[in-house]
């Protein structure tokens, strides 16, 4: 449901203004036609983006004759038929007629007077947004009367209005709210042009529109859709009168990625009649944004009749390759996919020029001939477009026209969508490569193809297929857009991969016909990493305490770095030299610091260097966030698989045999060993090698350090980083056997953030793994 506020917005009482009009009566409706012209009108009223149903239809009309300046005659007319012509009688076919449709509830409009109002008083003439938009929204139009009786003249309608809408078309971005502040409640109903001498108007100034009394409150409009979020569509927040010379800001509150977004936008200085603007709201893997696209119901300036070359396009003088058109209107132009090199002529006054706003990668435009930007009055402009890549959807560059500092016209360039639809992490750059330049696994996208093409993958001589496609099948639940096949492409996973050692791997995605023809093809890379891992249960836990950089693959030991590959680790770190063994056992940590604490000695006692008073906790931290890429720090249920319970006694120095939590039968084998790091005594450590299956995974460590003096560290005591809780974490709490003999607790215990922990990840869930 859409909730819609407007605060501090100025009421105004709305009569039915022109049905009491002054000279507006049945006697000049009636039948004394003696010496009375019949006049007939068809009416034009702009086209716009979507249902135009309402935004166009004119439901009643007067028209204001008026001569020398002064108001003539008042008239009321009937609807237009279904060919959309109007007639009426007038008692004189001279002078210039105002026409007004929709204008029944303007309270302004009861002060018209024939004989009184003055066509300066008529221009001048204002309403509020709520007068404007009650009956239809209110439209304006001219023309010079003069033409033979029957004869019927187009007038050009344009609404006294601005539509402001909201656009969230890209699918993982909903929109919850818009706060649109600095509105005007109330503006002119004509347009604000200057009228010729002889007629003895004034011109309206538009920097003196303050003083005029145009209405001001600071009214603000508030959509709310926190109970259906816009996505995939549009809008229209609110109608607002033209304005100028007031700061407009739209404040958005969108989702994406995850969380909610507070987006600002600006908009333009001038708020211009009979125009649309849109706040556009966008969000790709960068990053969320909101931009101000305007774009008019159709020329938006001129109530003339008469046609207006305010940047048009010349279709008879542009060169256009295949895939190229243009709209009807001849605003905008539509280009293809494919490659594209073409010469757009545009139509404008001889003083105008054309700039270019906007840029879309791939895009290159010109102007013909060289240097000139100036249009005389027909310009050619040249526009060159790459092949736009699977995944990319439709993007915009403007041309506009203005004529000194007066924006008078626009043409949008829409550069087309792949039609290969692509969501999720993969993007093709302009040679047709993803190039992840890190590790990734799981599902990289979904690809959905135009109906009859078909989708494969192709490796190299040597190379793994280390990805993989399934064909999304109807009914299934999973995304699956268009009439064609669509199909998840997944990243796989090797486990102990001896070629996993940070070099780039590469596949071919292949799009072609069911025969094989016509194929496109596409290279995706990564970084191949892997760390040594063993499966305990249904999770493979790493072999390895962290080191260095946590997020860094090059810091670890990984898999061709893995000194017991074979197994045999628990029996290694009993003779391992001594300066080894501190490499194995890996570095301390504190949450949110992805760099390790190295064991330090400052000549009285070791410490772990870079320790800090404060830290983040492990417990609410992203899992993923302080491990390398595709594993995560371990949960409560990952340690609890090595434990009969949340305090059990493991035992002390040999080999035994116990059931976990689940009734899991596990070996436990316990060391000890009395070592010297960095050149002092360090104290007695401990190994613990859990047996499952078959499978080994050995628990080793160099304690923690409680607080940052040095010297406070518990050579025994494992805290083992641990997501999940914010007060408890699981902990190897150790006694040397000449202590406490027969004793090592492992237990889920009350501990501090600031304490240091060990980090062992395991390997985040993948759906594919490859051999």
């Amino acid at each position: 449901m859409e909730k819609k506020i407007l605060k501090n917005m100025l009421v105004g009482l709305v009569l039915p203004a022109f049905a009491a009009m002054t000279g507006c009566s049945d006697r000049q409706l009636a039948a004394d036609t003696e010496g009375i012209s019949p006049v007939k009108f068809r009416f034009r009223t702009s086209a716009m983006t979507g249902d135009a149903s309402e935004d166009s239809r004119i439901n009643d009309v007067t028209a204001c004759r008026f001569e020398d300046g002064m108001l003539m005659e008042i008239l009321r007319l009937q609807p237009p038929d279904a060919s959309g012509i109007c007639s009426f009688d007038t008692e004189r076919m001279s002078g210039i007629l105002h026409v007004i449709a929709n204008a029944s509830s303007l309270e302004a409009a009861g002060d018209l007077e024939p004989g009184k109002t003055t066509l300066a008083d008529f221009l001048r003439m204002e309403a509020s947004a709520d007068e404007m938009t009650a009956d239809g929204l209110t439209m304006t139009g001219k023309t010079v009367l003069g033409q033979a009786a029957g004869t019927v003249t187009d007038v050009q309608m344009t609404r006294s209005v601005a539509r402001l809408d909201i656009s969230s078309e890209e699918k993982d971005v909903h929109v919850h709210s818009v706060v649109v502040r600095g509105l005007r409640n109330s503006g002119p109903v004509n347009p604000q042009e200057s009228v010729s001498p002889d007629g003895g108007v004034p011109v309206c100034d538009s920097d003196k529109q303050e003083e005029g009394g145009w209405a001001f409150s600071g009214t603000e409009h508030v959509t709310d859709f926190s109970d259906s979020p816009l996505h995939n569509g549009y809008r229209t927040l609110v109608y607002v009168p033209e304005q100028e010379g007031v700061a407009v800001s739209a404040e958005v509150t969108a989702a994406f990625g995850g969380a909610l977004h507070r987006l600002t936008a600006e908009l333009p200085a001038k708020i211009r009649r009979n125009t649309v603007y849109t706040l556009a709201v966008h969000g790709n893997g960068a990053g969320i944004s909101v931009s101000v696209l305007d774009g008019n119901w159709e020329a938006g300036d001129s109530s003339d009749s008469s046609p207006s070359l305010k940047g048009l396009v010349d279709v008879d003088n542009s060169v256009f390759g295949d895939g190229v058109r243009v709209n009807a209107t001849r605003d905008t132009v539509f280009v293809g996919h494919l490659e594209n090199d073409f010469v757009l002529s545009l139509l404008a006054e001889p003083s105008a020029e054309v700039t270019v706003d906007g840029m879309v990668r791939g895009v290159e435009i010109g102007f013909m001939p060289s240097g000139g930007k100036t249009l005389v009055p027909a310009a050619a402009v040249s526009v060159r477009s790459a092949l736009r890549m699977p995944g990319r959807g439709a993007e915009k560059i403007h041309l506009d026209v203005r004529e000194g500092n007066v924006h008078s016209g626009r043409v949008v360039l829409v550069f087309g969508a792949n039609p290969v639809k692509i969501d999720g992490i993969l993007r093709f750059d302009e040679e047709g490569i993803c190039d992840f330049g890190r590790y990734v696994d799981g599902e990289l996208a979904v690809i959905s193809l135009p109906e009859g093409r078909e989708f494969s993958l192709e490796f190299g001589s040597g190379e793994a297929s280390w990805m993989k496609a399934e064909e999304v099948q109807a009914g299934t639940g999973m995304r699956k857009t268009g009439a064609g096949k669509s199909y998840r492409l997944l990243g796989g996973w090797k486990p102990n991969d001896p070629k996993a050692d940070g070099r780039v791997q590469e596949g071919m995605l292949v799009i072609s016909d069911p025969d094989g023809s016509d194929r496109e093809t596409y290279a995706v890379r990564r970084l191949n990493w892997g760390l040594p891992v063993v499966k305990m249960g249904e999770t493979w836990w790493c072999r390895y305490n962290l080191r260095g950089n946590v997020r860094d693959f090059e810091d670890q030991i990984t898999n061709g770095m893995d000194p017991a590959p074979s197994g045999g680790l628990y029996e290694m770190l009993s003779s391992v030299p001594e300066d080894e063994l501190l490499e194995l056992m890996g570095d301390q940590y504190q949450a949110g610091n992805t760099d390790g604490l190295p064991l330090s000695h400052d000549g009285t006692a070791f410490f772990h260097a870079g320790m800090k008073s404060q830290a983040m906790n492990f417990g609410l931290l992203d899992p993923e966030e302080m491990a390398p890429e595709g594993y995560r720090i371990p949960d409560y249920d990952d340690y609890a698989f090595f434990s009969a319970s949340n305090d059990f006694n493991i035992g002390g120095i040999g080999e035994r045999s116990f059931n976990n939590m689940s009734g899991q039968s596990l070996n436990v084998r316990i060391a000890e060993r009395d070592v010297n790091f960095l050149g002092h005594r360090y104290g007695t450590v401990s190994f613990y090698d859990f047996e499952h299956e078959g499978n080994h995974w050995t628990l080793f460590g160099l304690g923690h350090q409680w607080n940052t003096d040095p010297g406070k560290i518990a050579v025994k005591t494992l805290l083992l980083a641990t997501y999940g809780n914010s007060g408890r974490t699981w902990v190897m709490e150790g006694y040397a056997s000449w202590d406490r003999p027969g004793q090592n607790w492992i237990k889920f215990a009350e501990n501090n953030s600031v304490k240091t922990r060990m980090i062992r990840c395991v390997k985040t869930p993948v759906e594919y793994i490859y051999e």
